[in-house]
């Protein structure tokens, strides 16, 4: 493969999971190394973990971690020495191990703000002058066009992902359930859970700041603006960094969660709430949310599950705003009907 079949295969991608993995395809066919790693770096309950995003063995198929795994059972960054200090450093490592006669390097993979994975490549000698140039470039192009791909997937204001990601996101949810393999590429999942437990399922959350519009009108578009920022960051520390999180325009927010219990789901989400009624938003002070959310089935579509979530919202915003409420047990307590015919003149916001 040449450098320019190489740079146009990994620019082709707009999944970013296909990306990673040619990403790290690409470097392992032009290095030859004995083994590359490509891990991504994020957070949960207050730590840095690893997730393997591609990990490549000659005759070996990719390893990635798997989507479902429990993140408690990742790694911790600070499980290895050497990446914590790459990590730390944003700087390259070389170490060589003398019982295997191998050379490790280890690069930080940026995005436009911080460092946000680790490459990890282990060769039977240094890697020489060109080809760390290689690598750099390669990460570079990478880094550029992640951005390219932010930029158009991304809220502008809060940095979550916009409207227009959500159907492909929500394809790519119930893909991942049944286990598709990446296109070209065989797939070994690391970390595989035994059997799903039944009682678990993904779940879809529609929130909306109540009376948004007060806040827009008595303290101005600037500080509204400040308030969805803010509120975007309590969703960052709140939800897993699996979750999938995004601003559809105006105070409503979508979240997209991975598989756990009905009762994981609710607490998640009312933790979410309380997060919000309980910070303290500049010049504004107290905000509040109501957040509807349904259960999603191997079988739903994207509007089916979007209008029971939404369903559920307005009957939030209809009880007294600032609630958390479940489709599946509204339904079940007969407060709704399965078709609801929404009144309009009733103020939500």
């Amino acid at each position: 493969m040449s450098l320019i079949d190489s740079v146009a295969d990994m620019t082709g991608k707009r999944d970013r999971d296909s990306l990673e993995v040619t990403v790290a395809s690409v470097l392992f066919e032009l290095l030859n190394p004995r083994r590359l790693m490509f891990w991504r770096v994020f957070e949960h309950a207050g730590s840095l973990r690893l997730r393997l995003r591609a990990g490549l063995r000659a005759g070996q198929p990719v390893a990635i971690s798997d989507p479902g795994i429990d993140p408690d059972e990742l790694p911790l960054l600070d499980s290895r020495a050497e990446f914590r200090a790459c990590f730390d450093s944003n700087a390259p490592l070389r170490l060589a191990d003398a019982v295997n006669g191998s050379y490790s390097h280890i690069y930080p993979v940026t995005n436009e703000h911080a460092v946000m994975g680790l490459l990890e490549v282990e060769h039977v000698a240094p890697l020489g002058d060109e080809q760390e140039r290689l690598v750099d470039g390669l990460l570079r192009i990478y880094r550029n066009y992640l951005a390219v791909l932010d930029y158009g997937e991304r809220d502008e204001l809060t940095g979550l992902l916009n409207r227009k990601t959500f159907d492909r996101a929500f394809e790519r949810l119930l893909a991942r359930d049944v286990r598709v393999n990446l296109p070209r590429h065989d797939i070994e999942w690391v970390g595989r859970r035994g059997v799903a437990d039944p009682l678990e399922q993904h779940w879809l959350a529609v929130a909306d700041i109540d009376h948004f519009k007060r806040v827009n009108d008595r303290f101005g578009h600037l500080y509204g603006d400040e308030v969805l920022l803010l509120l975007a960051r309590l969703m960052r520390s709140t939800f897993r960094a699996t979750d999938k999180l995004f601003r559809f325009g105006g105070e409503e927010f979508v979240m997209m969660l991975g598989r756990m219990s009905p009762t994981s789901a609710h607490e998640t989400l009312e933790r979410f709430r309380a997060a919000v009624e309980g910070f303290s938003f500049p010049q504004v002070g107290q905000v509040t949310i109501s957040i509807g959310y349904t259960a999603v089935t191997a079988t739903d579509t994207v509007s089916a599950a979007f209008d029971r979530a939404d369903e559920a919202l307005y009957y939030a915003k209809q009880n007294g705003r600032n609630l958390v409420q479940c489709h599946e047990i509204l339904l079940a307590r007969g407060a709704i009907k399965p078709k609801l015919a929404h009144s309009y003149d009733v103020e939500l916001f």
